[in-house]
């Protein structure tokens, strides 16, 4: 007989659930399950394993196993994504409960408080005694108790790296730093121009800038991170718990493990040094804070619970927080994890202004948030199958969904090849925000269609690869360029940096696609499944869509993201000096062509004027905004028929304001002259 169907609530959302009819989860590891005599299909998270059983026999089997351990039904939602539930759960509390209310919350429930994660928020762990299984209680908490403003399932997570192997050194080699690599699969426009923005650093980025980084760990003793002082703290999960550099018992011999290189690439990228030996990153003069998942094999064993705990330990000490990891076609992170994120990108960070938080897009060649009107594929169509791979044909959705998308303070990264082409397997469509250079793959027929990222690699103190890739290795090359654009104007906020690194972004690229896949699915003899990237998302062209930070691509986000146009705006829009007779400062751009915009923040006291010269052949407009204080709103445009336009405007008080030069029609090079006077 088959389940009732039953539901959950996610980020406040209703979330239907149907139980797996001949598996669970137990929560033992894969050789204990084993042991028992159960059938252990896999492990899937840092203490459990799902169970394969007779869709007749699971109640039974499942009691069995509860006389000694804890079990769970094994959930997946209407759209098939599997819900790992645990037996913790998450409470956000109405305000102004007294610890005497709390404690009378947790014996209500006969719940074990696990952490207090702010003023009213809690993880608390179920018992024998809290009389229903987590998804009841949550259910319960929400629908019926005045003490709960949200409740979820702690669900555990598994998500993939998608990583490429690594083996070479040389700078030269490290086309995605600069211009200088002469092969005929390198085209300069896909270069993240790092080294023009040292130049006009004069330095490899500041030692107080520091770069977070979860992954599956990262080999700490790595001829290129092997400055004193490169890691401003570190630390790994054991189960539960997160063991930090400064714990009695904490092991740097633990943030490694053989077989997970992943991380400690995806740190090269970032901030490898610049010390003559081995591959030099984004930020060699910045410092790394890596946080180590536990994993087996391509997956990492994450939860929200953890997530949040890695956050909350990076809050106070980072600049930025790079992700090289995540799921499709659906993923919803839970509320504490998204609450704390909203706290931390305006107020939270080493300098109190806010963290960039950096995901990567994907490598599944299909949208991030969107519903499809079409099967689209979203794995590769490789299987596994008795030490042999076998080609059964790609998994299909049509619902994609990620609730980080528009998150404040989140950029997803996008995937860009070395011929200036988006890589075959990148991500597309609504949430992708910007891109970087990186590797490309075709992801249905395997090979390289361009090169590789050469960074370090775990195997050893001294190993190196030339073909690191995927969103895995773009994501921590734009947190390394966050770190310079800090490096050169440590008073921006996050939501500044962010805006630099889409209006400093390059949309000089190539549009070609790549060709469809045709080999016949098995079993169907099917053709045309491939149909990636699908409309509306089908054509990279950049788009208007009244951004105040420029066009965008369905493709490519923004843009390629451009280091050294970068840091130049971070310098260009650095407050003035005190009390001068008059400060003055050129702005120099491209717009692309109409609708294309370019725009900068500037904080002043007094007199404001600004001065616009563009080409003669085009019309550029000049718009002011002010940002800060919000209110009362104030504007002001000048929209002649020519692309020479001044506006100026007045400040009694410190204020800020958005200076954007946008294309009515045409394309070309402008130059705005700022003048500030008392």
């Amino acid at each position: 007989m088959a389940d009732e169907p039953t539901y959950t609530y996610r980020g406040g959302v209703r979330l239907d659930l149907t139980k797996g009819d001949d598996t669970f989860v137990v929560r033992v590891l894969l050789d204990e399950a084993n042991a028992m005599g159960l059938d252990a299909l896999e492990q899937v998270s840092s203490a459990s394993t799902v169970v394969r059983c007779d869709s007749d026999e699971r109640d039974r089997q499942m009691g069995e196993v509860r006389e000694s351990e804890v079990a769970h039904h094994s959930y997946r939602t209407a759209d098939g994504t599997e819900l790992l539930i645990t037996d913790r759960v998450y409470v956000a509390h109405r305000d102004g409960l007294t610890p005497e209310e709390l404690a009378r919350f947790a014996a209500d429930h006969a719940l074990v408080l696990l952490d207090v994660l702010s003023e009213n928020e809690r993880l608390y762990q179920l018992t024998d005694d809290t009389g229903m299984n987590p998804v009841k209680l949550v259910r319960l908490l929400v629908e019926e108790d005045d003490r709960v403003v949200g409740a979820e399932n702690d669900a555990n997570h598994r998500t993939t790296t998608s990583l490429d192997l690594p083996n070479d050194s040389s700078f030269l080699d490290q086309w995605h730093l600069h211009q200088l690599a002469s092969s005929t699969h390198f085209d300069p426009r896909a270069s993240s121009r790092c080294d023009e923005a040292w130049l006009a650093l004069d330095s490899f980025g500041s030692a107080e800038v520091v770069i977070g980084i979860t992954d599956d760990g990262c080999r700490l003793d790595h001829r290129d991170f092997d400055s004193l002082g490169k890691f401003a703290g570190w630390g790994y999960f054991e189960g539960h718990r997160l063991v930090v550099d400064s714990d009695l018992d904490a092991d740097p011999s633990r943030m490694y493990e053989v077989g997970s290189d992943h991380g400690t690439s995806c740190a090269g990228v970032a901030a490898g040094e610049a010390d003559g030996i081995l591959t030099v990153g984004a930020a060699p003069g910045c410092r790394l804070l890596p946080i180590k998942w536990e994993s087996q094999g391509p997956f990492l064993f994450t939860s929200d619970s953890k997530l949040r705990k890695a956050i909350d330990y990076m809050a106070p000490r980072v600049d930025v927080m790079s992700n090289s990891w995540g799921h499709v076609p659906v993923s919803n992170t839970g509320m504490q994890v998204t609450s704390r994120i909203q706290q931390l990108q305006s107020s939270g960070g080493r300098r109190g202004t806010g963290i960039v938080f950096l995901w990567a897009a994907g490598n599944d060649n299909c949208p991030i948030n969107h519903q499809a009107d079409m099967a689209v594929p979203h794995t590769s169509g490789w299987e596994r199958q008795m030490g042999q791979w076998v080609w059964v044909g790609p998994d299909t959705a049509m619902t994609f969904h990620n609730n980080l998308v528009d998150l404040p303070g989140v950029l997803h990264v996008g995937a860009l090849g070395s011929t200036a082409q988006r890589s075959h397997y990148s991500n597309y469509g609504t949430g992708v925000d910007i891109c970087a250079p990186t590797n490309n793959n075709h992801i249905y027929l395997g090979g390289p269609l361009g090169l590789g990222v050469t960074t370090a690699k775990g195997t050893s103190a001294i190993s190196t690869t030339p073909s690191f890739g995927g969103t895995s290795s773009a994501t921590p090359l734009v947190a390394g360029i966050v770190a310079l654009i800090v490096s050169a104007n440590p008073e921006l906020s996050a939501a500044e940096i962010i805006s630099i690194l889409q209006r400093s972004a390059s949309k000089d690229l190539d549009f070609a696609g790549w060709a469809k896949t045709t080999t016949p699915i098995p079993g169907t003899g099917q053709t045309d499944w491939d149909v990636s990237p699908i409309a509306p998302f089908d054509d990279g062209t950049f788009i208007d869509r009244g951004d105040p930070d420029g066009m965008w691509s369905p493709w490519f986000g923004h843009g390629k993201v451009d280091a050294a146009a970068a840091v130049a705006e971070a310098k260009a829009i650095a407050t003035p000096p005190p009390d001068p007779l008059q400060w003055q400062q050129s702005l120099r751009g491209q717009l692309a062509g109409t609708g294309d915009r370019k725009a900068w923040l500037v904080s002043f006291t007094g007199h404001l004027q600004a001065d616009l010269t563009g080409p003669s052949e085009a019309d550029f407009d000049l718009h002011l905004r002010r940002e800060q204080p919000i209110t009362p709103r104030a504007s002001t445009r000048s929209e002649g028929v020519t692309s020479n336009e001044t506006i100026a405007v007045q400040a009694s008080t410190p204020e800020q304001w958005r200076l954007t030069v946008v294309s009515w029609q045409g394309a070309g090079q402008f130059e705005l002259t700022v003048t500030i006077s008392p």
